[in-house]
Formats: C-alpha cells, sequence, structure tokens
C-alpha cells in the first residue's frame, strides 16, 4: 500500500479531470434537459415526437456505445474529436436525455391549481414558470438531480476506454507498468467515493438552506 500512495497526487490530478467533465456535462446535459422536458409535454406534435425521440435514443443506447460513436465513428466522418470534447458530448447529451425526465416529474408534481392561481393574479405565463412551476419543482427533484450527477460522475469512468486522461484511464495505466491493482484500485473506489460523498452532503446542505422557504 506504500508504495501505490506514491503515485497518490497523480491520481488526484486525474480526478480533477474526472470531476470537471462530468460537471460541464451535468450543466450542459441539465440546461438541454429543461427545455426538452417542456417539449415533451408541450402541445406542439412534432417537437414533441422529437424531444421524445431523443430522450429514448439516449436512455436507452449505452454511455459507451455513445461514446465510441462520437470519438470514433466522427473520426470516420473526418471530424477528429478529442478524448475530452468526445466524453463533455456524450456526457452532456446522455444526461440531457435523464435530466428531462426527472424535470419533467417535477414539472407535474405542482398542483394545477398554483398555476391557476398565478394567472388569476395576472401573472405571465414565463413568470408562471419561473416562481410558481420551476423553482418548486427543482425543490422537488433535487435529490434525483443529486442522483444523477453521482451516476454521471462514476460512468465518466468509461471514457478511460477512448484515452480520456480520467481517473480510471490514470489507474490502469499505472496498473500495466507496476502490477499493484489491489492497493491503487482500491485508493480509485475511495477516491470515487470521496467525492460521491461530497456530492450527497452538498446536496443535503443545499436543500436545507437554499429551500427552507
Amino acid at each position: 500500500m506504500g508504495e501505490a500512495l506514491t503515485y497518490l497526487p497523480e491520481l488526484i490530478g486525474a480526478l480533477g479531470s474526472s470531476v470537471l467533465v462530468t460537471a460541464l456535462g451535468f450543466v450542459v446535459g441539465g440546461l438541454l434537459g429543461i427545455p426538452l422536458a417542456i417539449a415533451k409535454a408541450g402541445n406542439v406534435p412534432v417537437v414533441g415526437w422529437l424531444s421524445r425521440g431523443f430522450i429514448e435514443l439516449f436512455r436507452n443506447t449505452p454511455l459507451l456505445v455513445q461514446l465510441y460513436l462520437f470519438y470514433f465513428g466522427l473520426g470516420q466522418l473526418g471530424l477528429n474529436v478529442n478524448p475530452f470534447f468526445s466524453t463533455f458530448i456524450g456526457l452532456s447529451l446522455n444526461n440531457a436525455a435523464y435530466t428531462a425526465e426527472i424535470f419533467r416529474a417535477g414539472f407535474e408534481s405542482v398542483p394545477t391549481g398554483q398555476r391557476e392561481a398565478s394567472a388569476a393574479l395576472g401573472m405571465t405565463s414565463v413568470q408562471t414558470f419561473i416562481y410558481v412551476v420551476f423553482k418548486p419543482a427543482l425543490r422537488n427533484v433535487l435529490p434525483a438531480l443529486t442522483n444523477q450527477l453521482i451516476i454521471l460522475f462514476l460512468f465518466s469512468s468509461v471514457a478511460s476506454i477512448i484515452s480520456y486522461q480520467e481517473l480510471t484511464n490514470a489507474l490502469r495505466n499505472i496498473v500495466s507498468t507496476t502490477e499493484l491493482t489491489l492497493p491503487l484500485f482500491a485508493i480509485g473506489a475511495a477516491l470515487y467515493y470521496v467525492v460521491s460523498a461530497i456530492a450527497a452532503l452538498a446536496s443535503r446542505a443545499t436543500e436545507r438552506f437554499a429551500f427552507r422557504w
């Protein structure tokens, strides 16, 4: 274990790459998920079908296959996308499909009476969505969004297959030269756990203080 710990700085640096691409994919995917949820629940058939098709496609195909398509598939079409951007695109679109369903459930959890009350008060549709629908829905779906963030972070490990320099890739490279499989992967598992635990604690703190109303 002592020899394995000497590689800890390198592993922490690779962990930072995992956290970075996960955070970017979660934010961008979340921003894409909101209009996808609205489109799916909307009254425009064509837009709704496109939204449903996107969600079903990315929810029902493996993330690894999606990364292969973005990295190797686009390369065959002459679009050379490096491992970081391939991972970012894959995580963002995959996350968008899942968060769209999370937000849709959250929007539907807001009672219809609240929307009717906002209309009676003369609020615009934008004001109604932001203050009456989105904020309460965000409070309701925060635990589900936190679970999605943690899952996305753990799933970022598949990016090692396309040589993105994240934690699992660093572990595989070091193990291939040192053969310290058990201690190194034990350290890697501990690092994944610590980050996931921090995300869960941050979510609880946010729920406690940001949504006290």
